[in-house]
């Protein structure tokens, strides 16, 4: 992370000059680029911000004129459709019927009108039913075609108003992209006889033609769709009847699609950031896209700058060499205070003599001379502590490190190297990383970098491979050294804890476990018991219980004495650890009273288990002074019940069952009723 910066700074160091003369004509003719940049920068913002809002207004004139004229071409194409629609007899008015009319006599009919030729593509007349009566110009396989199932036909027919429908595919062999314009036909009681459609083909007609060829500009063009994002005309025809491009897709563009009218930007198919302007098509319910690409509009106000541009370098360049003459000139009594400083590094002379009327320089003389007094001073006595502290870490039995703020050791004392049998070198070359506990590096490395940066002081018990002496406990404290309120670097102390944590660890395993027969005692089965009821109740995880004492045991103890007791209860500790699964927690409550915890395990495998472990016990014996003593268990299996409000719960189920078990004749597995 830090050779990135450091290659910067080389970098920069090298492509700087290396006198400070030709760094202030440098830094000079960068300041006076930076302020031509400046300027010609709020001129291009000033320019493109003007050239953008005159682009706005003109775009949103250009938009409200190609939507007030498609509104006109609807209206007069509808008010055609309507003129002829009442002003014919016959057929196309409703005094007969259409359905009693021959397809040849509408289809002359309709012939006649070559106006409607002048307006749309096509024109057809359909019957109630939905059947093309009429079609001009006359095409192979239109008269007597359907159309009771297309969007125009049922809304002229259940509103009887006139339409204009959504883009539509032909039905014809052609398959034709077009939009249909139609008006009701009624008969004298204004019942709905059928329709006189007007077709506009998208790809091919004249309504759509001088829209695709129209340019604002160079490049910019204008688009027509409906509100739904149906493109009806575009100049790349292969997006025509397709919906919008996703790169066409805008905040903007989504609200003129709601029916907002006004101008923003976004981008073209091309990605190119683009003016845009959208006007509502009302009747249709068509929108109006008028787009124009910001590089044609910033176009002019950058050849403008660029050219000044020119004019500032020819200006910057024509100064440097008067720049440089003053310069040297003013900079001759700061290289006769570089000579002397020289000599008082070489020993020559022990003070600095400027003759110079520069103010300036005379206080840097008489700074240099009396920081070098001081630095003499402070070297003897940084070199006399530096001792002393070498002397009592050195001497030091606890372990004890020192370490920079980029986290590296730089001493460890010689009870730290005998400790952990690392030398103070590699210790400097981080080999103690390898030392360390795979499970504890990744929590360390994160404290010891808190630690470094002064966020947390570091205490923490990890495991280390002290060399011969194996894995050991250490303990690790941290503390950040200060000086003056800055930090220095970090000092560590040692500790070794592996006699502390092995007898913690036995004490822990003393408290939980008999004894007698290493199995867990009553808290420990306790402590289990609740962990257990934890994940049943946040998991859903269930879990079997087995309770269980021993008939026919006080003979034993009666007969052989505690001893004999004690072996016979060692003998089933060992018998039920080969009855039972490895994650399974064996218990010895008390007296001859056992436990067995079988988590995840269901009811059925719990008696499963049960079964298994009387008859193993069953079967084990003991002899004393000749005589052969035998125990049965009487057991009792439990599982979690889903309204168990507490862990004890399930153990008194199971406790029930055991005494059933007893009262049933010793000997004998009963299970809870809740889990059969």
């Amino acid at each position: 992370m830090r050779i990135w910066p450091h290659r910067v700074r080389r970098l920069f160091k090298t492509l700087l000059p290396k006198t400070l003369l030709g760094r202030l004509i440098l830094g000079t003719g960068v300041g006076w680029s930076v302020l031509v940049i400046a300027i010609l920068w709020v001129s291009l913002r000033g320019g493109s911000g003007l050239a953008e809002e005159i682009n706005r207004a003109h775009l949103d004139y250009e938009a409200s004129l190609i939507a007030r004229d498609i509104q006109q071409s609807i209206s007069l194409r509808l008010d055609t459709l309507g003129t002829i629609a009442s002003s014919q007899p016959g057929a196309l008015q409703g005094d007969v019927p259409l359905v009693e009319d021959s397809y040849e006599d509408v289809q002359a009919r309709l012939s006649d009108h070559t106006a409607l030729l002048e307006l749309f593509d096509s024109a057809f007349v359909v019957d109630a039913e939905g059947d093309v009566m009429g079609f001009t110009p006359s095409l192979p396989g239109a008269v007597g075609l359907n159309v009771a199932d297309r969007e125009y036909f049922r809304f002229i027919k259940e509103v009887g108003r006139p339409f204009v429908g959504r883009p539509i595919i032909s039905k014809l062999h052609d398959s034709r992209s077009l939009v249909v314009i139609g008006v009701p036909l009624t008969d004298a009681q204004g019942r709905f006889t059928g329709m006189l459609g007007g077709v506009v083909n998208l790809r091919d007609g004249r309504f759509f033609l001088d829209l695709r060829s129209l340019r604002i500009g160079k490049e910019g063009y204008a688009v027509l769709m409906t509100s739904d994002g149906t493109v009806l005309s575009h100049p790349d025809s292969s997006l025509i009847m397709q919906h919008i491009p996703s790169t066409l897709e805008s905040p903007v563009l989504e609200q003129a699609l709601d029916g907002w009218q006004g101008t923003g930007t976004g981008h073209l198919i091309n990605g190119e950031p683009a003016l845009m302007s959208y006007h509502q098509v009302w009747e249709p319910d068509w929108v109006v896209g008028v787009f124009l690409p910001q590089s044609q509009t910033r176009q002019p106000i950058i050849d403008y700058v660029r050219r000044q541009w020119w004019v500032a370098v020819v200006v910057v360049l024509s100064m440097l060499p008067l720049l440089w003459w003053l310069l040297h000139l003013g900079l001759s009594p700061l290289r006769r205070l570089a000579r002397q400083i020289a000599l008082v590094g070489q020993g020559k002379i022990s003070r600095i003599s400027l003759d110079t009327s520069l103010k300036e320089l005379r206080r840097i003389a008489q700074t240099f001379n009396d920081v070098e007094h001081e630095r003499g001073r402070e070297r003897t006595e940084r070199q006399r502590r530096q001792a002393y502290l070498d002397a009592v870490l050195s001497s030091s039995p606890l372990p004890m490190f020192l370490a920079d703020l980029d986290g590296r050791i730089s001493y460890v004392n010689p009870a730290l190297e005998v400790l952990t049998g690392l030398s103070a070198s590699a210790f400097q070359r981080r080999e103690w990383l390898r030392r360390l506990h795979p499970d504890d590096r990744p929590v360390l490395f994160a404290l010891w970098r808190h630690a470094v940066n002064g966020t947390h002081e570091l205490h923490r018990q990890m495991r280390f491979a002290c060399g011969e002496r194996g894995m050991m406990w250490l303990e690790l404290y941290t503390s950040q050294v200060m000086n003056n309120g800055q930090p220095q670097g970090v000092v560590g102390f040692v500790k070794d804890i592996t006699h502390l944590r092995e007898q913690q660890k036995r004490q822990l395993w003393e408290a939980e476990h008999d004894p007698l027969t290493g199995l867990l005692n009553r808290r420990g089965f306790e402590r289990r018991l609740e962990e257990t009821f934890h994940v049943f109740r946040e998991r859903g995880e269930n879990a079997s219980l087995i309770l269980f004492d021993l008939d026919s045991f006080k003979p034993i103890n009666d007969d052989g004495g505690h001893a004999l007791g004690d072996k016979m209860l060692c003998a089933i500790a060992r018998c039920l650890e080969g009855c039972v699964r490895r994650d399974d927690h064996l218990a010895r409550l008390g007296g001859d009273e056992f436990a067995i915890l079988l988590p995840g395990c269901g009811n059925a495998q719990a008696v499963r288990i049960a079964e298994e472990v009387r008859h193993a016990v069953g079967e084990l014996s003991v002899t004393h002074n000749g005589k052969q003593y035998r125990v049965t268990a009487s057991l009792g299996v439990s599982c979690w019940a889903a309204d168990d409000g507490e862990a004890q719960a399930m153990v008194k189920r199971a406790d029930a069952a055991s005494y059933e078990a007893k009262a049933q004749g010793k000997n004998r597995m009963v299970a809870d009723a809740r889990c059969e």
